[in-house]
């Protein structure tokens, strides 16, 4: 009997549908951790693809949000590339991160286009674009749409005259009324009269010849296995697919699984179709559960034809299809086409799993608790505490904020953590370095070591030693491009009760050293000027994305973009900025600066001004104001949409209490700008709940003078926001 770790490898159709039983049926889902690999955080379904490119359907509408599927289904998800497998480890290999190992692997990778080296010669390949990966082939599509109705444009040609490849030209057709089209077949190859009939009714032109280097092809020649499989030592037929058994087992591995485009029944042949890898999801996620259990399990004999329905997207007119049971081909028909929009729609459909959640979030009780920096303690119950111990100088920071520690040169320390923000172990434990380094990073240091300390979930041992590799390999990976490393820390495990996924279930701290070499380059919190200008690093809106994202309501892309930008370090932006200082060792750059966490924008800048002027009432000297430009103020994509629509942080309704240091007491007044007429009240309120909206792996914001902020938002990715007044 197989326990602990299952590690689905791509998130093709079956892995999609068995994902999709778990999240119905929980009870079916096999025992131990469960995590889902692949490349993107989405997959397309390749049945509604052609109706895209004829603009039947948006994109949007056909993708298969995995990463929502996965926590839907208490399964972690992971976006990496797969490279290959170590058999005999019983690891899955990444690339660019550590490996994940298992001890059950089901394989659905999918396939990629079979490009015949021989069919280009040389310069060819910069305007021949294979059909997978979808999203590139369609990015292509979309380019050549400045040629659509040009009749003189030179041709678009299709390689391959193939079921897929006719397809696509009758979609093309409809994409692209007058653009002449050319479909590229091999010597020898015979196309169904009935088909070749509506491909030359549509002026889709018939060609074995090859095409000019000069004309952009979509390369439909059929599918390939990726290489990787065929290295990694596993039985493969002459296709490069991988042998199993009825059970659907790997040949001579009883722990491995294979479905779908990469997969085949021994003795039982089949084309590549999406028609077998959706009947498979039923006795693959049987025998998932089965093998966990110690239970026989079933055996499966997919049918060696399927019926395939084949649309003719007709300009200005009704859709139509073909249907096809192998060589039989007939029709097309109207009704064909509406049957296969009505298959399309309705599977597609299955995967909205978001009518649980109620569309008005207005009420807190239906807010899932956000995670990440937004799981801090409010100010409110944080500064009186901190003044009630009255042990240190505290500037109101969940870290204790910052010590600084004479010696030969200044030392820094400072402490940040919270629980997991995503499912991926790895990359929660390399944003939780990134964004504990970020207090560092603010004092114009660079970060020589780090000590952690990780809450793990109660499970089995196995279990847990894979998560803490995960987490501790991303928190290195984070420190060692700023040439830092992990010198020690200390484990918990958590007393409760564990919930899938148990990747969830990590809260995780981190203390991090960092070093100035000269006392005078120090970045102060308080230390704005007259006169000057505040610069940020990078977008907003983290807190809204993420509390949408926990009730299922985000859009992937979004998610993934947000993803990529904390994914980056910003220890380089601050190493320039200390290299100007070296060039110009009587010039002070940064006259003040932060790091914009838990308490958002506005409320990072309240204690920079608080600061401030703290010392200029001090010196009897009058008090500053800071003036925000909202129009400047830069949001991730979606941030205000879904702001629009309800969601906000957990923590952010506690933050609102630095509202009013909107044009509030003289010592701590914040004025706030926008080119929007005064009318546009909607705008304006949206901006003050961005302006509390705490952040993980937030931006840097810096005080600087008019001349240097000048060469800083040339060399970017700084920003200009506000500046300093009296």
């Amino acid at each position: 009997m197989f326990s602990d770790h299952l590690v689905l490898a791509g998130g093709g159709h079956t892995h999609a549908l068995v994902l999709l039983q778990w999240a119905m049926n929980p009870k079916l889902k096999p025992a131990g951790m469960i995590t889902l690999v692949n490349k993107a955080s989405t997959t397309v379904y390749s049945g509604m693809f052609p109706g895209v490119i004829a603009g039947k359907y948006k994109i949007d509408e056909i993708l298969i949000d995995l990463r929502k599927l996965a926590l839907k289904a208490g399964v972690s998800f992971v976006m990496a590339e797969i490279e290959g497998i170590n058999l005999k480890e019983k690891k899955l290999l990444l690339a660019g991160r550590p490996e994940i190992e298992y001890s059950l692997l089901s394989l659905n990778i999918g396939t990629k286009t079979n490009i015949n080296s021989k069919l280009f010669i040389r310069g060819d390949k910069d305007l021949a674009v294979p059909i997978k990966p979808f999203s590139e082939s369609y990015k292509f599509i979309v380019d050549q749409d400045i040629h659509k109705n040009d009749s003189s444009a030179k041709p678009f040609v299709i390689i391959g005259g193939g079921f897929a490849g006719i397809e696509i030209a009758f979609s093309l057709r409809k994409r692209w009324p007058k653009r002449p089209i050319l479909l590229k077949v091999k010597s020898g190859r015979n196309i169904n009269k009935n088909l070749l009939r509506n491909l030359k009714a549509l002026d889709i032109e018939i060609t074995q010849k090859q095409p000019s280097i000069l004309y952009p092809k979509l390369i439909c020649t059929g599918n390939k296995s990726f290489n990787w499989l065929k290295d990694s030592g596993l039985p493969i037929d002459e296709n490069g697919r991988v042998l199993t058994e009825k059970t659907l087992q790997v040949l001579n591995y009883p722990e491995l699984f294979a479905v779908g485009d990469c997969g085949v029944i021994k003795d039982y042949p089949r084309p590549s179709s999406g028609v077998w890898a959706v009947r498979a999801a039923k006795p693959l996620a049987n025998n998932l559960e089965f093998i966990t259990k110690g239970l026989k399990l079933e055996e499966w004999k997919p049918q060696r034809k399927a019926i395939q329905l084949l649309d003719i997207n007709i300009r200005k007119k009704k859709s139509k299809a073909f249907i096809s049971w192998g060589e039989v081909i007939i029709g097309p028909f109207d009704f064909l086409s509406s049957f296969k929009e009505l298959i399309d729609k309705q599977f597609i459909s299955k995967f909205d799993l978001v009518k649980d959640i109620n569309s008005d979030m207005s009420s807190e009780e239906e807010m899932i608790k956000c995670r990440g920096c937004a799981a801090k303690l409010a100010f409110t119950p944080l500064s009186s505490a901190l003044k009630k111990v009255d042990l240190i100088e505290s500037s109101k920071d969940d870290s204790i904020n910052i010590g600084i520690l004479n010696s030969d040169k200044t030392l820094i320390q400072s402490v940040d953590g919270f629980p997991s923000l995503i499912s991926d172990p790895w990359l929660n434990g390399r944003l939780l370095a990134f964004h504990s380094c970020s207090d560092i990073w603010a004092c114009g240091g660079s970060v020589i070591s780090a000590q952690s300390l990780i809450n793990l979930p109660s499970i089995s041992n196995n279990l847990q030693k894979e998560l803490l590799y995960q987490v501790l390999e991303g928190i290195n990976s984070a420190l060692t491009i700023q040439g830092a490393n992990l010198i020690g820390g200390h484990t918990l495990e958590s007393r409760k009760i564990s919930e899938e996924p148990f990747s969830l279930g990590i809260e995780s701290s981190l203390t991090v050293n960092g070093v100035i070499d000269d006392k005078k380059y120090f970045w102060p919190k308080g230390g704005m000027r007259n006169g000057d200008e505040i610069l940020i690093s990078r977008s907003l809106g983290t807190g809204i994305i993420f509390s949408a994202f926990m009730n299922g309501q985000v859009k992937p892309y979004i998610l993934d973009n947000v993803l990529k930008e904390m994914n980056k370090s910003q220890h380089e932006i601050v190493n320039y900025i200390n290299q100007l200082t070296n060039l110009n060792p009587r010039s002070k750059i940064v006259n003040a600066c932060t790091d914009i966490t838990g308490f958002g924008l506005l409320g990072h800048l309240s204690e920079m001004l608080e600061s401030t002027n703290s010392d200029q009432l001090k010196m009897n000297l009058e008090p500053f104001k800071v003036t925000l430009e909202l129009d400047n103020i830069p949001l991730y994509d979606g941030a205000k949409e879904l702001l629009d629509k309800g969601f906000e942080s957990t923590l952010a309704p506690a933050n609102q209490i630095f509202l009013k240091n909107i044009d509030g007491d003289k010592n701590l007044r914040f004025e706030l700008k926008s080119n929007d007429s005064s009318s546009n009240r909607s705008f304006y309120n949206a901006m003050l709940k961005i302006l509390v909206d705490p952040q993980t792996c937030g931006p840097l914001v810096v005080c600087c003078s008019s001349i240097y902020s000048e060469k800083l938002i040339q060399q970017g990715p700084w920003i200009k926001i506000g500046f300093i007044s009296k």
